[in-house]
């Protein structure tokens, strides 16, 4: 019943006609849905002032995730964030936008940059280019920066660094190897904000990287993010250089809840070592290793073994669990772990049982396990 009534916005607005009174433990499913249904993100809930102080944050706290799905659909956003700029700025920006174009840029009833929750830099700049485009009707590439591309990059950015009062994730993506990250033109404005709020705020940080050039941030990003207790590491490809970089990163957070390393393509090579955990085994509750070679990484195994807060282990499409380093697992002491999860055919047995016995719902299908 819940998802026929709340999978669109004229399912909850029919809901509310229907029941005058919507009992509160209705509440989280119409929150759940809220923030799954971005059909209605554009959309203004007509329903009443404290209905819209409930909903709006929801809907706004990750606006950028549907670009890359339905791109050419969401500039949209960057005009409603365009439209809550200072009067001073606005004026100056709107002298430079085409008349029949003024009208996108109306003042919203809320102050939607503050509901910010992810800021995800390459989802960001995309949305940016394709709101240039509607505006002048030309395509512009990542590698050029078109002059009203810029200033609309400008503007965004400083409302994101000013006013995402509610910023907890920080997603640092270079799909395509072009490094726009630390590109001169985009760095330097990042650079400025390094000892304000903007980046001591983030809890999850997640890096999307092909570029080995773009790892020079983490010379500094930990020293400016001191409450991240999420990292992600999503890699293209993963060379000698990359484990001591990763594990330099992870040795200077000291309360790390949360750890996932993926790798999109594997070299052939059976010596990678991946990173350590060591200076957060106190404190990981999740570990998540993707399309891992864990041969020659007993030590890694030795000291997931000492992380007695693991409640969620992942092992995903990974090779080189051994039976000799299953069997540390095995005999270690979990108080708290809950699931184990194992996907991919390159599991003994022993490890795959010990899997079951935890958490059975993920090996219905033995094929899966």
């Amino acid at each position: 019943m819940h998802t026929y009534f709340f999978s669109s916005l004229s399912g909850y607005i029919h809901f509310l006609l229907e029941n005058t009174i919507m009992h509160f433990h209705l509440l989280p499913f119409v929150i759940e849905c809220l923030s799954k249904d971005k059909s209605s993100l554009h959309s203004c809930i007509q329903v009443n002032r404290l209905w819209c102080r409930t909903a709006i944050p929801v809907l706004w706290s990750d606006p950028f995730r549907y670009v890359t799905e339905d791109k050419e659909n969401f500039p949209e956003i960057i005009f409603i964030y365009l439209g809550s700029l200072e009067k001073s700025a606005k004026q100056k920006f709107l002298s430079k936008i085409p008349d029949d174009k003024k009208s996108l840029f109306k003042t919203p009833t809320f102050d939607y940059v503050k509901f910010l929750k992810h800021f995800n830099y390459w989802m960001v700049v995309g949305t940016i280019k394709e709101a240039a485009r509607t505006l002048n009707f030309q395509l512009f590439y990542f590698n050029d920066d078109n002059p009203l591309e810029g200033t609309i990059k400008t503007h965004i950015l400083n409302l994101i660094y000013v006013r995402s009062l509610r910023l907890d994730q920080l997603t640092i993506a270079d799909h395509y190897g072009l490094g726009h990250f630390l590109g001169e033109k985009d760095y330097k404005p990042f650079k400025r904000v390094r000892n304000g709020n903007f980046l001591k705020q983030i809890k999850k940080l997640s890096f999307c990287i092909n570029y080995p050039s773009l790892y020079k941030i983490f010379s500094w990003m930990p020293d400016h993010c001191p409450n991240v207790k999420h990292l992600k590491f999503r890699l293209k490809t993963f060379h000698d250089s990359d484990s001591s970089t990763i594990t330099n990163v992870l040795s200077k957070f000291n309360d790390i809840r949360t750890f996932k390393l993926r790798i999109h393509y594997r070299g052939y090579k059976d010596e990678e070592i991946l990173p350590s955990i060591a200076n957060n085994i106190h404190s990981l509750t999740t570990i998540v290793f993707c399309n891992c070679n864990l041969k020659n990484n007993k030590n890694l195994i030795q000291e997931i073994t000492q992380c007695k807060g693991l409640i969620e282990l992942k092992f995903l499409l990974c090779t080189g669990l051994t039976i000799d380093k299953a069997n540390l697992l095995i005999n270690a002491n979990f108080p708290m772990l809950k699931s184990v999860e194992l996907w991919g055919d390159d599991y003994c047995d022993e490890i795959v049982n010990w899997g079951k016995s935890i958490s059975p719902q993920f090996y219905d299908d033995p094929e899966d396990a």
